[in-house]
């Protein structure tokens, strides 16, 4: 009975997936399908039965794994960041955990002695979020990022922050800066979400920090960027703390239904990982 929950269940991740992708256009540029392969401690959802998972808060991951009807003997252990959890697993304190697959590339695995098991079918494109009653600015950055996916703009950022140099790597110079006269564009992010958007000491910078500072200069407009937990991003939407999200976001139906999305420049997989195993 447990096995046949979880291929209905499984069945309907896939299709909560196809729902994602159907609703815009895919950016197919993931640079990061293929790992090193490693000897798995777990192929697939049902080996994690009896174990601990670790997941980031809030995360579409979250809703998943956090289903105890499908996933009865599953402990849930939830982290604010990306990084948390991946320093849990190396310590031993979790037994694994599910993430965004780049975002494991970017932390280098290997070097703390960590491992890909597998990556879930599927995956879910990524876009910004707007309130629903903001159409003119989600209107304006979809003019964008068409843009610069037909300039190549897009598939070049990718490429730089998703590069083996991810620790030296910094956000190209933005002379136009100076001339935005626009009223600031506020824009709610993840503090620690490598290499989407992360601090260093000399300020912001990643992937979706370099999109939206291209995308106020589009709109002549100075962008504040303000650093959340991912369950924190769409709260401070809804409350107009922010005016928009770029924060790796999934498009799900049930998200849909309370923000307004842009078209996708980004099109994500997940993947469980533990300790390498010899």
């Amino acid at each position: 009975m447990k096995n046949k929950r979880l291929q209905i269940f499984r069945s309907l991740f896939l299709l909560l997936t196809a729902v994602g992708m159907l609703a815009v256009t895919s950016c197919n540029n993931n640079p990061t399908e293929e790992l090193p392969a490693t000897v798995a401690a777990y192929t697939n959802l049902e080996d994690l039965d009896g174990h601990t998972v670790g997941v980031v808060t809030g995360s579409t991951m979250d809703m998943m794994m956090g289903d105890t009807v499908n996933f009865p003997n599953i402990t849930l252990v939830r982290f604010d960041t990306p990084s948390k959890l991946i320093n849990s697993v190396e310590k031993g304190e979790t037994d694994c955990g599910i993430v965004d697959t780049i975002q494991l590339l970017a932390h280098k695995l290997p070097k703390h002695g960590l491992a890909i098991d597998f990556t879930l079918s599927g995956g879910f494109d990524v876009a910004a979020a707007f309130n629903l009653n903001d159409k003119k600015l989600c209107e304006q950055f979809n003019d964008f990022i068409i843009q610069v996916k037909s300039d190549g703009t897009l598939d070049s950022m990718l490429a730089h922050w998703t590069s083996e140099r991810i620790d030296t790597v910094n956000l190209p110079a933005f002379p136009e800066l100076e001339d935005l006269k626009g009223h600031p564009l506020e824009v709610a992010t993840l503090s620690d979400n490598m290499p989407f958007s992360f601090y260093r000491k000399n300020g912001w910078i990643g992937f979706e920090i370099e999109l939206i500072t291209q995308f106020g200069v589009f709109i002549n407009r100075p962008v504040h960027f303000s650093g959340y937990n991912f369950d924190e991003v769409l709260p401070a939407l809804l409350s107009h703390k922010a005016d928009m999200v770029a924060a790796n976001l999934f498009i799900t139906p049930d998200r849909s239904k309370r923000v307004l999305y842009s078209n996708p420049y980004y099109f994500c997989k997940t993947s469980c990982f533990s300790k390498a195993r010899e």
